[in-house]
């Protein structure tokens, strides 16, 4: 398949078989899924491994946080796939390096609910669904697309919105160079308590610092 060009239902295909073998094998199945969160990477603009980045990050955090296999499991899946609903959208609109119009603005948004239809069918995933769908909502309500607050957000969703944000910062795009890692951490400090739950950026600076310290170490 050439870059750029995608084939959704082969994904969905894919995405059927992992979702039959998700708690019989789930190591197969996050294999197979590692290989889909490639894909879509491959196949939405900037096409740099932002999902499987996200995925190693979040990963970081629900380690940090305890969680059990299973919750990590939910969590990979959640963040393989949350940017599965931009499949499609106009590169154009998500390559400019102009500001958005208000237009542009609300189709970049649709890919949350886009992505979350598309996968909704697949209800051995609903709980990683929850993920995909809540990652760009903010901490203080003022996020989409339910506008959730604080705890109502799920936890996944309160992670994900962390290292999307981070990765994002630090990745070049088309209207930015990116950022250093200082200046993404001092604005993932600030945006804390408004855009971000303040105790997963805290856990998250934690494991960027201890990464850091293993590779000076090495």
């Amino acid at each position: 398949m050439e870059k750029g060009s995608i084939n959704i239902n082969e994904i969905i295909k894919c995405l059927s078989l992992v979702a039959t073998t998700i708690h019989e094998n789930p190591r197969q199945a996050l294999k197979d899924l590692r290989r889909i969160g490639a894909e879509v990477d491959n196949n939405i603009p900037y096409r740099d491994g932002h999902s499987i980045r996200v995925t190693d990050y979040s990963i970081a955090i629900g380690q940090e946080l305890g969680f059990s296999d299973q919750e990590l499991l939910t969590l990979e899946v959640a963040a393989l796939l949350h940017d599965f609903g931009k499949i499609g959208i106009d590169e154009q609109i998500l390559l400019q390096p102009r500001k958005l119009t208000d237009a542009e603005k609300v189709e970049i948004s649709m890919h949350v609910m886009r992505g979350y239809y598309m996968l909704a069918g697949f209800s051995e995933m609903i709980e990683a669904l929850k993920g995909v769908r809540t990652h760009h909502e903010w901490y203080d309500g003022s996020g989409y697309p339910e506008g959730l607050i604080k705890s109502e957000i799920p936890l996944i969703g309160r992670i994900i919105a962390v290292t999307d944000a981070y990765d994002a910062m630090t990745s070049e795009r088309p209207y930015r160079k990116a950022f250093s890692k200082k200046i993404a951490i001092n604005e993932l400090k600030r945006m804390a308590s408004h855009q971000f739950d303040p105790a997963i950026v805290k856990i998250f600076i934690k494991v960027l610092e201890k990464k850091e310290s293993i590779k000076r170490s090495n």
